[in-house]
């Protein structure tokens, strides 16, 4: 017994388990040759032996996650037919603009990593030149007066079709729910050609738009 007390305590500095293994098995070896024999035999078990005993059997890298067979993704802005597309699992963002018809004249993909992968439900939205300029542009700046940002004009309306959520709410009757469904729109079906265009975003109706035309512009 007192040869398996030992083991056991062995066995506490084996965190290999391989190496545990080869232990147990040594383990099994005395317990055999002690009922055979019947009295106490020493057995010496260094963690060299162990690890070479652990060294001959194959390793067994664990296996990468295995990527969906298909995944779904909604592309929108500037492609020629916007919509939710099945792709394969590894497809990139190009080959989702490909399914969507290709890019209209006025995509600017600067800002968009057409090499990436998707993934399942991911939301692409390509954006205009317009926008893009917009998106980087400074402010400019001013001698005297206070600068002009592209999202205002110098009679102070706003541009419906650059202004941010932010810029937008300084419009009457705009919250921010209604900010959200403007850029989604702008952004799922172009430009706005006229500020009356404003009116097919949904929730802006006659009287709404009353309030808001002073003080918009495209």
């Amino acid at each position: 017994m007192e040869l398996i007390r030992k083991t056991i305590l062995q066995l506490r500095d084996h965190k290999n388990l391989m190496q545990f293994a080869a232990v147990i098995a040594l383990v099994i070896i005395a317990l055999v040759l002690f009922g055979v024999n019947g009295q106490s035999q020493t057995i010496t078990v260094d963690e060299s032996s162990a690890s070479e005993l652990a060294a001959e059997a194959p390793e067994h890298p664990e296996e990468e996650a295995a990527l969906p067979d298909s995944v779904f993704v909604d592309v929108g802005g500037e492609v020629s037919d916007p919509g939710v597309y099945e792709v394969k699992g590894d497809a990139r963002i190009f080959e989702v603009i490909e399914k969507a018809g290709g890019l209209t004249k006025d995509a600017d993909t600067t800002m968009i990593n057409q090499a990436e992968t998707v993934s399942d439900g991911m939301k692409i939205t390509i954006p205009s030149k317009q926008q893009a300029v917009s998106a980087v542009a400074p402010e400019q700046g001013g001698t005297g007066d206070a600068a002009v940002t592209q999202t205002e004009t110098e009679g102070g309306k706003i541009n419906i079709n650059t202004a941010d959520s932010t810029a937008l709410q300084e419009i009457p009757g705009v919250g921010p729910a209604t900010a959200e469904k403007i850029i989604s729109y702008r952004n799922e079906q172009g430009a706005f050609q006229s500020i009356e265009d404003l009116k097919n975003v949904s929730g802006i109706g006659d009287k709404t738009f009353m309030k808001m035309k002073d003080r918009i512009t495209i």
